[in-house]
């Protein structure tokens, strides 16, 4: 294990393309805006000062993009992490919320009949909002508000709040997301010939999985994941059981969307690839072999393990399940660990 001192270059994270895709522990402005990043790969540790997380809102996304927000100009950028190359994208009119997430569109592989120019999508889960602009194709491009509605959130003692989007991945060009109505899909997308920048929807039924269990008792998924991989609709599942009011993993999985059944089909084996998933319902996919990663698995990053900063392993072929870690204490954070990874090879920065 390499030692978490800074390195030679504090202000870069080109020494560590290497060793992509690596897991942030961001310490925040205090007490020298400092982040500790892992790599999966080998387990070694390094410490950064990333000028690029001082006083902006990041957003990573799947696509391997961050969106960048000046704290006080709300001006935005695209970064790319492996090379430090920034694209200009306009100011925001307010800053995202600590609840939203981002998603690149890959449209360089999406149909022709669809918009040509790449979308940066911002959806917050704390409300039924979506955020989007042109990153390229437009001088003119500006940031876009679209509201949604996806009905009412209720819960007893609690005030009624409109449900929002929480799980959401870019397939070819296309958002597609997990519906508050079980079993359904929505899709959004936008057709080349619409002048004004906004997002059609499309829904339609899909059963999730579901477990059986025993004595004819079903376990549904608990949590899921939404991600592309290979131009595809993939969905990862946690199925969870209730043992003296706890909740214990029973089971997990993933399946592949047949577009034209309109079926979850499970796979078990997902090639020479890993899946990547964090807070928040991010979820992304990487060559396995190129970055030093066991193909095959998925690497979930996220709460389940308390605040242990650990991560598991689940081999999906195999159907075994390993915990995984920095060994050494972490400083305590101002975010949630989260993920950094190659910038997706359909997603093009260019101007």
């Amino acid at each position: 294990m390499e030692s978490n001192k800074p390195i030679d270059d504090p202000g870069s994270l080109a020494a560590a393309a290497a060793s992509f895709p690596l897991l942030v522990y961001d310490h925040g402005e205090r007490p020298d805006n400092s982040q500790i990043v892992l790599s999966v790969a080998d387990g070694s540790l390094h410490t950064y000062q990333l000028p690029e997380m001082r006083n902006f809102r990041c957003l990573e996304t799947p696509q391997g993009p961050v969106l960048m927000v000046d704290a006080a100009s709300l001006q935005c950028s695209l970064w790319n992490p492996l090379t430090g190359e920034k694209m200009p994208l306009p100011a925001m009119d307010e800053a995202p919320s600590e609840y939203c997430r981002c998603l690149v569109a890959d449209t360089d592989s999406s149909r022709p009949e669809w918009n040509p120019d790449s979308l940066v999508l911002v959806y917050d889960l704390s409300r039924p909002e979506l955020l989007m602009c042109r990153i390229r194709g437009r001088a003119t491009a500006a940031w876009v508000r679209q509201s949604y509605d996806m009905g009412l959130y209720e819960v007893p003692g609690k005030p009624i709040t409109e449900r929002a989007i929480h799980y959401m991945a870019a397939v070819q060009g296309v958002f597609y997301y997990l519906e508050s109505t079980p079993n359904t899909i929505g899709s959004l997308f936008s057709f080349a010939d619409d002048p004004e920048l906004g997002l059609e929807l499309v829904t339609f039924n899909a059963k999730l999985p579901e477990l059986d269990w025993k004595d004819g008792v079903t376990l549904r998924a608990t949590k899921t994941y939404l991600l592309e991989h290979s131009k595809d609709l993939f969905l990862f599942c946690l199925f969870y059981k209730v043992v003296d009011s706890t909740l214990e993993l029973e089971e997990f999985g993933a399946y592949m969307m047949d577009l034209t059944k309109k079926e979850w089909i499970e796979v078990d084996d997902i090639g020479d690839a890993a899946f990547l998933l964090g807070p928040g319902g991010f979820a992304a996919s990487c060559p396995a072999t190129e970055h030093g990663l066991k193909k095959g698995c998925v690497y979930h990053a996220c709460d389940d393990l308390g605040d242990s900063n650990d991560y598991e392993i689940f081999d999906l072929k195999e159907g075994t399940r390993e915990v995984a870690g920095p060994n050494q204490d972490i400083p305590v954070l101002s975010r949630k660990p989260f993920w950094l990874v190659p910038v997706h090879p359909d997603v093009n920065m260019n101007v």
